[in-house]
């Protein structure tokens, strides 16, 4: 959608920079292929190929023009018959000039043998048929006047175009503001004003020195419009620290609660879509979340939650993507939606619909469920409740022992 038609003008902008191959044309030649091998890697590298696509299709659309206009002046009448007239100038000067010079040769070889006037007839006819010569081929070249004409208005229609597709990626893709997120149905615009409406609880309900963990997409929105620490945003510099963000997302809850913990987190953004069939939430970048943190971290293996090598969330899906934190934290309650637990990005029903948070509790989820914020519990003294637990076992084992009646007030 980005390049649209200049991804078939960049072939023939590669095949016109080869006749001939100069210098220029060759650096012309691997920056295309440089750019396009990066943007394939890297998405938003996209950037780096726009230009190099914009210098091919100008090139390709100059030959074209190159070849199309000249057919047709070729064969225009009035063209035509002043070319042959210059041709025909041209033979008689070179016919003048071929006379000056063997007047130059008599004089200065007065004593050879002159030339007879059968010979200087045939000069004159090699001469003219030399100047004629290049039009003869030329002719042979020459498209359609027809075919010439339709495609000169084609490139100028495909231009114009190319244009507004421009306008309009621009107004659609790219002027409007990723916070804020619109729709068109039948009944008109749709805002989506979820994310502001996250960032602004944050802000407002939160302490400022608490810390967010969320991926990395998030992290300069968390802090630009909520103004809370987060542990990784989109510098991604620090791979560890991406690692271990995406680790707790991929393991069981409590694990995730010691990790998020030990990071002195206090609360956990997810984006979901399963309701309102946004694509771009956490569930379809999970696949990230275990790839880079089974990189640093090998306990978390991709195998472990693949079903037929597809991430599944259905009732097909692994006991390991079904208890992992990221699926709990998206489809929590979400059950209560429908009555069904349809996800309308995925176009199936949730495998786990009923469970609850034992480490987690949820504080907030936006209107249309696409971000859903989750506050860590407190660490629970596990100690102190066992040392009570064992002095009233001990207790009542010396009252039976003593009495032999139970007392009413333990």
């Amino acid at each position: 959608m980005d390049i649209n038609v200049l991804a078939f003008l960049v072939p023939a902008g590669i095949t016109a920079c080869f006749l001939p191959l100069s210098d220029a044309s060759s650096f012309v030649i691997l920056y295309i292929v440089t750019s396009v091998y990066f943007s394939g890697v890297m998405v938003r590298l996209m950037l780096v190929l726009a230009p190099a696509a914009c210098i091919l299709s100008g090139i390709a659309l100059s030959e074209a023009f190159d070849v199309f206009t000249g057919s047709i002046k070729f064969q225009l009448p009035g063209i035509s018959r002043n070319s042959q007239i210059d041709v025909r100038d041209t033979s008689s000067a070179g016919v003048v000039t071929q006379d000056d010079g063997v007047k130059t040769d008599k004089n200065e070889e007065s004593l050879k043998e002159r030339p007879s006037k059968k010979n200087k007839k045939k000069e004159r006819e090699n001469a003219e048929k030399a100047l004629i010569k290049p039009p003869l081929e030329k002719r042979l070249l020459v498209l359609p006047l027809e075919a010439s004409v339709i495609s000169l208005l084609l490139l100028v229609l495909l231009g114009a175009f190319y244009v507004v597709h421009c306008v309009w990626a621009a107004a659609e893709a790219y002027s409007a503001p990723s916070i804020v997120l619109t729709s068109h149905t039948n009944n008109g615009l749709h805002v989506f004003d979820d994310f502001r409406e996250a960032y602004a609880w944050l802000s407002h309900n939160t302490e400022v020195d608490d810390k967010v963990a969320s991926w990395w997409d998030y992290g300069y929105q968390t802090t630009a419009m909520a103004n809370r620490t987060v542990i990784v945003d989109n510098n991604t510099w620090n791979n560890t620290h991406i690692a271990t963000v995406g680790t707790a997302m991929s393991s069981p809850e409590k694990a995730a609660w010691e990790i998020f913990h030990s990071l002195d987190v206090k609360y956990v953004l997810v984006v979901f879509g399963g309701l309102v069939g946004y694509p771009s939430d956490d569930i379809n970048k999970f696949l990230w979340m275990v790839r880079i943190g089974g990189g640093v971290f090998p306990h978390i293996k991709e195998p472990d939650y693949l079903r037929d090598g597809q991430y599944r969330i259905d009732s097909q899906a692994t006991p390991t993507m079904l208890n992992c934190l990221m699926y709990k934290l998206c489809y929590y309650r979400f059950v209560e939606t429908d009555g069904q637990g349809f996800d309308r990005v995925r176009k199936t029903e949730i495998g786990k619909k009923h469970f609850k948070l034992t480490h987690f509790e949820e504080v907030f989820t936006t209107h249309h469920w696409m971000v859903r914020l989750y506050k860590l519990k407190p660490p629970k003294n596990r100690i102190r409740g066992k040392t009570k637990k064992s002095k009233t076992k001990a207790s009542s084992t010396t009252g039976s022992k003593g009495s032999g009646k139970r007392n009413p007030w333990q």
